[in-house]
């Protein structure tokens, strides 16, 4: 398998080169992230140290352009092309398999549906002449000189975490959806109930509090607007107290389920928010907007308990 040639290249130095490149594309990515949040982000689809699309656009210029190294305009124009394709094309495979939108340039002038933009295509296409030029001659070198057997070995070891780390993240993240559709359910069937009751004077308070506001907060909040009309309710007929007891609880043991299911997120899912500040999901953007607020309401619970120790 291995020494399978294709376009004049073996499949050992094809792997080799994705990798390589994968490598490098997340270095770049989650440094130029951190740096801009001000705190450490893992960026990448995958869990492990690598972004498969940089590797996957490396690997379509070096075969494409290696025959016209040697002009620079054709490797701008080249790059430029080659990678605003790829960039576009993954996106799109992505937001179809995950009604996600993982990245989005619509705020960046002459932008294709978000997916890619005139700014970052530019700088693809430098980058992809800069690579050709002065980085590939060394990976290339680099790869001719690593040890058959153990690159060999190395590769198998790497092909097979690759394929696990990218199984484990695409059910990750089709869990993550069915987790936002329930939500979505519970979070509409709850706000029915509130709308029955006299806890919030309109349908407006209701949905502004649910946008705005951490389901904790909401979840205290709630408590204490249900202990301020028991005072009344105590007033009323028995009948009808236990009609209003039944339903104030029947929200309450909701709203707690609804705390515990954003309080559940799980490692992964919490990293793919973190590496993507832009991720919008395209049927449950609301519930996933819940999340973001409960998981940067924990980071700086914990940021202040540090401090305060």
């Amino acid at each position: 398998m291995w020494s399978t040639v294709w376009f004049g290249y073996t499949f050992f130095e094809l792997f080799a080169y994705f990798m390589i490149y994968s490598f490098f594309g997340w270095g770049m990515e989650s440094a130029f992230v951190s740096i801009t949040t001000k705190k450490w982000v893992n960026r990448g689809f995958v869990n492990g140290p690598m972004c498969p699309i940089y590797g996957t656009g490396a690997l379509l210029i070096i075969l494409v352009l290696s025959p016209v190294s040697g002009n620079l305009l054709l490797l701008f124009l080249g790059g430029f092309f080659i990678a605003t394709v790829v960039e576009y094309l993954i996106g799109a495979a992505m937001e179809t398999l995950f009604h996600a939108t993982w990245w989005d340039y619509s705020e960046k002038p002459l932008n294709i549906k978000g997916r890619v933009c005139l700014e970052r295509s530019l700088e693809w296409g430098i980058i992809a002449a800069f690579v050709m030029r002065v980085i590939q001659p060394v990976i290339a070198n680099f790869v001719a000189e690593i040890p058959r057997a153990w690159g060999e070995l190395a590769g198998t070891v790497l092909l097979a975490y690759l394929a696990v780390d990218t199984t484990i993240t695409v059910l990750h993240v089709l869990q993550f959806n069915e987790k936002l559709e329930a939500l979505s359910e519970s979070h509409a069937n709850l706000r029915e109930k509130l709308e029955g009751t006299k806890l919030y004077g309109t349908r407006q308070e209701i949905i502004a509090h649910f946008e705005n506001m951490p389901a904790v907060e909401i979840l205290r909040e709630l408590k204490e607007r249900i202990e301020e009309e028991n005072e009344q309710i105590q007033l009323l007929r028995e009948e009808e107290r236990l009609r209003w007891e039944y339903m104030m609880n029947d929200v309450k043991e909701k709203m707690e389920n609804r705390v515990n299911a954003l309080n559940r997120s799980g490692l992964i899912e919490r990293r793919l928010m973190k590496a993507y500040p832009g991720l919008r999901s395209k049927r449950f953007d609301e519930e996933l907007k819940a999340l973001k607020r409960e998981l940067e309401e924990k980071r700086k619970s914990k940021k202040q308990k540090g401090v305060s120790k």
